[in-house]
């Protein structure tokens, strides 16, 4: 292929085509397109920069490419002066001269056309009103590189809203982490609420952001020791990367203890037990409810209580005392139990609607006029659809009924 014609875009990015961003673009529309863009970008392979993230460096800002791991410095190569060979030069120096030429040259062209790319995707993703002002009169391309484009946007449209970040931190405080997951499950989602609030010009503290890290630690109840360890640390050296070094090699030590799975019995069967158990009763429900009903009603004390809704669920201090001395602890919780289930399946039953059973149409209706009465229904007399057609069928209901042959059926609208 021809240096400088490549569609990068069909032959090395990972999303061919940006997710489209809908109106106004939003923060999180904006952080999908910059990982696609990120995505894209490390997909074409390059020695610039280091060589192990491609052409990474042409999405982020120098500080951001620079705090990567593994990296060097990417300067983006310039296009090459002309082509000068000595007259005196060899054959041997000319041929090595004119491969540097055009090394340089592609290299360049390559870069370019990859940034190009990338630009393209970026105006694909979004509507032409809210990027005019960045779009070249002449060209109708980009006139900045990628990382001025995406500042402008997200400087004008990503600006993230105080909601957002607290219910991005009830999302991530309810995350259920197990022992098992990789610690990165734990630490990512809480740097990234902590990326979210700094955006939203409210960035957590070191020590909020390691309270709530030990927050879903200690709803493991698997680190007992390990959090024991860590309380014993000075002040100074609670930080955030202390914080995934020593949970992580917490984690390294209970799975040499347990097992790789960090496999949990007893907590593992419970929650089997807890599943099935709740299977079964569901399918008793649904089985049982008349028999059910039939049992609560007979039962001492239950009656008002099951078959009046609108009764207090309370009891009176006397009626209290009185079952207090009658029967123990255990038959006081499986009454309150039973008297529960009972309100629960008297609301259930009555949220079904009961299935409107049709009627036949009167003889001696005429009225309201119906429009069209070409046709006849055993049913519904002279109307609009003949008996076999009808979906609405009353008790009795003769599909052969015509108008000639009634079978008995209706003669509303007959004459």
């Amino acid at each position: 292929m021809a240096v400088g014609i490549i569609d990068y875009a069909a032959s090395y990015f990972k999303y061919k085509t940006p997710t489209p961003i809908r109106g106004e673009p939003t923060n999180k529309a904006l952080k999908r397109l910059q990982t696609e863009l990120q995505a894209n970008a490390s997909s074409i392979e390059t020695d610039l920069g280091g060589g192990n993230h491609g052409y990474l460096a042409l999405v982020l800002t120098d500080a951001e490419y620079n705090s990567i791991p593994n990296t060097q410095p990417f300067v983006a190569p310039t296009y090459p002066a002309p082509l000068v060979i000595p007259s005196t030069a060899t054959a041997i120096v000319a041929l090595e001269l004119k491969e540097t030429y055009n090394e340089q040259k592609r290299l360049y062209l390559e870069c370019k056309n990859v940034e190009k790319a990338l630009l393209r995707f970026i105006q694909d993703a979004i509507e032409d009103k809210y990027i005019a002002s960045l779009v070249d009169t002449y060209t109708n391309l980009f006139k900045d590189d990628v990382p001025t484009v995406m500042e402008y946007l997200n400087y004008n449209y990503g600006k993230v809203r105080y909601e957002e970040v607290v219910a991005k931190e009830a999302e991530v405080m309810a995350t259920a982490w197990q022992p098992s997951d990789p610690i990165v499950l734990l630490t990512r989602p809480i740097e990234n609420l902590q990326k979210l609030a700094t955006q939203a010009d409210n960035p957590y503290s070191d020590k909020q952001l390691l309270e709530k890290g030990l927050s879903i630690i200690r709803n493991t109840r698997d680190f007992e020791y390990a959090l024991i360890q860590w309380e014993k640390k000075n002040e100074v050296d609670k930080t955030w990367a202390s914080f995934k070094t020593h949970f992580h090699e917490a984690q390294l030590s209970l799975k040499k203890i347990r097992s790789p799975t960090m496999a949990q019995a007893g907590f593992h069967h419970a929650n089997m037990l807890a599943k099935q158990l709740n299977t079964s009763i569901e399918q008793q429900i649904s089985s049982r409810d008349s028999e059910l009903l039939a049992l609560l009603q007979n039962i001492p004390g239950l009656s008002s209580a099951s078959t009046d809704s609108t009764s207090s669920e309370e009891e009176s201090p006397q009626q209290h005392q009185a079952n207090a001395t009658s029967t123990n602890t255990v038959q006081l919780e499986i009454l309150k139990l039973l008297k529960e289930l009972s309100k629960d399946i008297k609301q259930t039953k009555a949220a079904v609607p009961k299935r409107r059973v049709p009627r036949k149409t009167p003889d001696n209706k005429h009225s309201p006029p119906r429009q069209d009465t070409s046709k006849y229904c055993w049913t519904h007399g002279a109307g609009n659809h003949t008996s076999k057609e009808c979906n609405q069928r009353a008790p009795g209901h003769k599909a052969e009924a015509t108008l000639s042959n009634k079978m008995g059926g209706s003669t509303a609208y007959c004459s």
